[in-house]
């Protein structure tokens, strides 16, 4: 019985820093843990996913307003951005998150931590178009 309360208070430890990485409220950070495992999240397979969670968005390939990516709460998401086409500046919304200007096909990163349970969409502070919308649930 120790044993196992002990494993649950580093969990909980772990989960306790990870959470405090980062301000929410300045650019996106753009590193992500080399050691920890990805779980890809996509269209086709809109389960909610666990750990790490990686979304790749390339505009005007697989964007789209009623694109949905579910993450479970608590999960460390990876959201890459790209638009071929233009130049851009990309915003998750309720994480108030921002890319800063990106430039035409180049790619931008925005690591964040699920810790708020809801919708949030992410979309062009230039264009205004609704990206993906990722639901922390």
């Amino acid at each position: 019985m120790k044993k196992h309360t002990r494993i649950a208070l580093s969990a909980i430890a772990a989960l306790s820093l990870a959470a405090c990485g980062g301000s929410g409220d300045s650019a996106a950070d753009t590193t992500a843990s080399p050691d920890s495992t990805a779980v890809s999240s996509s269209p086709t397979n809109p389960a909610a996913k666990v750990g790490t969670v990686e979304i790749s968005v390339t505009v005007g390939t697989d964007s789209s307003a009623d694109r949905v990516e579910k993450v479970a709460l608590g999960a460390q998401v990876t959201l890459t951005l790209t638009n071929p086409d233009a130049d851009d500046e990309f915003h998750l919304h309720g994480y108030d998150m921002t890319t800063g200007e990106t430039k035409k096909g180049e790619t931008s990163t925005i690591t964040f931590i699920a810790d708020k349970a809801g919708e949030f969409e992410v979309e062009s502070h230039v264009s205004e178009q609704v990206y993906v919308t990722i639901v922390v649930e």
